[in-house]
């Protein structure tokens, strides 16, 4: 099984993080197993990850935890909140609009009831992974969605809130892994403030903010230290006079061939 083809260099980015502290693209035992298992490549399943930030825009924290040893799946690495988009994220009630870019880059991919429910899965998972409710204040809800999570926004008062959310990247996982996922990789600045509160889940460990320079000595698999790059490069953009960019970096496997792109 050869190994996935990462960039050494993605974008070009003018500080990357410290290649010494990445644990690289090596699969565990258990991956090559389940991998080796399948008759060919599994097809990606939608995702969204979301990158928070707090404090200083220009140097702000960073929410991320640790995933469990026990995952079948990037085993003990730490990640950004997100997973994958349930079927429940189409019809949940919500807050706030996509901002007209976000949703024009989604909606080049899928339809528009689509790109909002992967926008809101992520502030779901960010919930479920970490306990933080990002939320705008709403009427009292009567429908019981049977679900957790969003029962959870309903009785604080609290709507999934959209406003605020800017997508940056996408990226699919190689087709060597036996779990892929198409992967949509968003911003959202809280403001400059205390860190919020946030808890352990079975999720996610050791959750907490980091500085940027906190991040380069945490365990990373080599696809967060290339959105990572992609991340400081927006965020650099975003903050300038220019305003963050029209398309996104989009990171695909084609033929053997990693590509770097821009979408749409």
């Amino acid at each position: 099984m050869s190994e996935p083809l990462i960039p050494s260099d993605p974008l070009k980015p003018s500080d990357p993080l410290k290649p010494s502290k990445v644990s690289g693209m090596h699969l565990t035992d258990t991956e090559r197993s389940a991998r080796k298992q399948l008759d060919k490549a599994p097809r990606p399943r939608i995702a969204a990850t979301v990158v928070l930030t707090i404090g200083d825009p220009q140097d702000p924290k960073i929410l991320m935890g640790q995933r469990s040893s026990r995952h079948d799946f990037m085993p003990s690495v730490y990640v950004f909140p997100g997973g994958r988009v349930d079927r429940i994220d189409s019809y949940a009630p919500y807050a706030g609009d996509l901002s007209p870019r976000t949703e024009r880059v989604l909606e080049a991919a899928v339809p528009p009831r689509k790109a909002r429910a992967i926008a809101l899965s992520c502030i779901r998972e960010t919930y479920e992974e970490t306990g933080l409710m990002i939320g705008a204040p709403a009427k009292p809800q009567s429908r019981n969605m049977k679900h957790p999570t969003y029962d959870a926004f309903r009785k604080a008062g609290q709507l999934p809130d959209l406003d605020g959310l800017e997508v940056f990247g996408r990226a699919i996982t190689p087709p060597h892994r036996h779990k892929r996922f198409d992967a949509w990789f968003f911003h959202r600045h809280l403001g400059d403030v205390a860190p919020p509160e946030v808890a352990d889940s079975h999720e996610l460990l050791n959750v907490g903010w980091f500085t940027l320079d906190a991040i380069e000595e945490l365990k990373l698999q080599r696809a967060t230290v290339m959105m990572m790059s992609v991340f400081k490069d927006y965020l650099r953009r975003a903050n300038s006079r220019a305003g963050a960019k029209a398309d996104i970096f989009y990171s695909r496997a084609l033929h053997g061939t990693f590509r770097q792109e821009s979408f749409p």
